[in-house]
C-alpha cells in the first residue's frame, strides 16, 4: 500500500478541483449561481423601467377589454331604444293625423248640447267597430314604451351612446311619458262624454259639466298633437324613416279609419 504524502494528498485535492463535479447517475450536477446584484443606477432604472412598462401593457389590456363589453353593451341598447323610439313615433304621428278629426267631433258635440233643451236625444256612435264599438268620442289608447330607456340608463349603458344621440334619446322618452300622462287624464274625460250616447235629462248645470269635459278634451288633443310635432326632429335626426312609419301607423291605426269613414279629416 502506498502512502499518502503531503505531497500527493496536496496533488489530489488539486486534481479533484480541476474535475468537473459528476452527479450520481455518472452525469454532471447542475451549478445554480445568484443572480448578479444590480451595479449603478443604470441598471436600477432599466429594471424599474421594466416593470413600469409591464404594468402598463396590464393596464392597458384591462381598459381594452372594459371599453369593448361597454362597447357592445351600448349597441345592445341601441338597438332596443330604437325599436321603442319607431313605437314612440308611430303614435305621435297617429296623434297628429287625427287631432283635426279629434277636435271636428267635439265640436259637433258642444254645438249640440248648446242647442238642446232639457231632453237629450242619444248621438249616433263615432266608433261601430273595434274595442271602442258603440262610443260617442273615443280616441287611441296606447302603449308608450320606456322601457328600453330606463333600462339603459339604469345599467349606465346610456352613458356609452354619442352625446347627440343620447341627448335624442333622451327627449324622445321624456316626451313620451308626458304623452302617456296626457293619455291616461284624457280616457277618464271622454268616458264621461260616452252618457251622451244615450236619452237624457239634463239640467243646465249637467250641460256646463259636459262642456267643460269637451273643452278639456279639445285642450289636451292639441297639447299632444304639439308634443308630437316638436318630437319629429329628434327622430329625424336618429336616422329614422319618418314618412315610412308615418305610412305604417295610417295603416294600423283604427281611429284614422273612423276619421275618414266620418269625414272628418
Amino acid at each position: 500500500m502506498t502512502e499518502d504524502t503531503p505531497d500527493r494528498i496536496a496533488a489530489g485535492q488539486t486534481d479533484h478541483a480541476a474535475r468537473p463535479l459528476e452527479a450520481a447517475g455518472g452525469g454532471r450536477a447542475k451549478v445554480h449561481h445568484k443572480p448578479h446584484p444590480i451595479h449603478g443606477w443604470r441598471d436600477f432604472l432599466k429594471e424599474i423601467g421594466i416593470v413600469v412598462i409591464g404594468v402598463l401593457i396590464a393596464l392597458a389590456a384591462g381598459q381594452s377589454v372594459e371599453w369593448l363589453n361597454w362597447r357592445e353593451k351600448a349597441r345592445v341598447a341601441d338597438t332596443r331604444l330604437l325599436a321603442d323610439a319607431r313605437t314612440v313615433l308611430n303614435h305621435m304621428l297617429e296623434r297628429l293625423d287625427i287631432q283635426s278629426c279629434q277636435d271636428r267631433r267635439l265640436v259637433q258635440i258642444k254645438d249640440r248640447l248648446l242647442v238642446s233643451g232639457a231632453m237629450w236625444n242619444g248621438m249616433a256612435p263615432f266608433y261601430t267597430e273595434g274595442p271602442p264599438a258603440g262610443s260617442t268620442y273615443a280616441h287611441p289608447m296606447r302603449t308608450w314604451p320606456r322601457t328600453a330607456w330606463e333600462n339603459a340608463v339604469a345599467s349606465t349603458a346610456a352613458n356609452h351612446l354619442p352625446p347627440d344621440r343620447l341627448a335624442d334619446y333622451s327627449k324622445i322618452f321624456d316626451a313620451a311619458q308626458r304623452e302617456a300622462n296626457d293619455q291616461t287624464n284624457e280616457h277618464e274625460d271622454s268616458s264621461q262624454l260616452n252618457l251622451l250616447g244615450s236619452n237624457l235629462t239634463l239640467t243646465p248645470d249637467q250641460k256646463i259639466l259636459f262642456l267643460l269635459v269637451i273643452e278639456r278634451e279639445r285642450a289636451r288633443n292639441r297639447v299632444m298633437a304639439y308634443e308630437a310635432h316638436n318630437s319629429i326632429s329628434y327622430f329625424g335626426a336618429l336616422g329614422v324613416d319618418v314618412e315610412k312609419v308615418r305610412k305604417a301607423a295610417r295603416e294600423d291605426s283604427l281611429a284614422y279609419k273612423v276619421c275618414r269613414a266620418n269625414g272628418l279629416i
